[in-house]
């Protein structure tokens, strides 16, 4: 079905929320830009009675009342989101180009460790460097009103490296694709290598655990990485 090129253009400009009389919504040309930290403009289309949202997923909310100044939607929530049209220039200032926002299970900031580790009377030090990356995790939240927001994150490359004295055993980067033998595909496109931690020194070599999390979520995935004395890598999933 074609699209209604009328209903897009009449809803161009700056929608506050009913309720709270805040910014939430700027449609702009082709793109919905929503009035959250860190969250990316999708792309939207008015087909029929519907809006459909397409982001990672096309996702469609039934109109259930449009006008010059008046756009109400019906959420995933089953509740009535109202919105009515912005008469100040100065709620566009809600939609400027966001600040990463930090995630609390997410190190965004570079980060040196260092452990020393005494094993068979020989001292070792584990290095670990978290550093951000350029690469982008997209995932997709609903937020209070039920409407699906995309929100962006970066994820980490964490350099480790194992020191017998001024002599370096092993070193490597590494980042979430390591683990991809591991962690379920969807999970690991939404995932974040969070941290990285030296545990210990045996006979089979040293120790690394690593921390995979998904920004705004409780979950949390963990993979322990030995690197034998020959240099060889093995990972196992906790």
């Amino acid at each position: 079905m074609s699209e209604d090129k009328v209903a897009k253009q009449l809803l161009q400009g700056v929608w506050l929320d009913e309720v709270s009389d805040m910014p939430l919504i700027l449609f702009e040309g082709d793109s919905l830009h929503y009035a959250y930290p860190n969250a990316t403009p999708v792309a939207f289309k008015i087909i029929l009675d519907s809006i459909y949202l397409l982001g990672l997923d096309t996702i469609s909310y039934k109109i259930v009342r449009q006008g010059e100044n008046t756009f109400w939607l019906q959420t995933e929530a089953d509740d009535l989101m109202k919105l009515y049209r912005s008469q100040e220039e100065e709620d566009k200032l809600a939609f400027l180009p966001p600040k990463i926002v930090e995630d609390v299970k997410a190190i965004q900031e570079k980060v040196q460790k260092d452990s020393i580790i005494v094993y068979d009377g020989v001292r070792y030090r584990g290095y670990v460097f978290i550093n951000p990356s350029k690469y982008k995790v997209v995932r997709q939240i609903l937020d209070e009103n039920g409407i699906a927001v995309e929100r962006v994150y970066f994820d980490n490359i964490i350099h480790i490296c194992v020191y017998e004295g001024a002599t370096e055993l092993y070193g490597r980067d590494v980042d979430k694709k390591l683990f991809s033998d591991f962690i379920d595909p969807e999970v690991l496109s939404v995932a974040i290598l969070s941290d990285m931690d030296f545990i210990n020194v045996d006979d089979e070599g040293y120790h690394y655990k690593a921390t995979l999390s998904i920004p705004e979520s409780p979950a949390l995935y963990y993979m322990s990485l030995t690197i034998s004395p020959q240099g060889q890598l093995q990972i196992v999933s906790e």
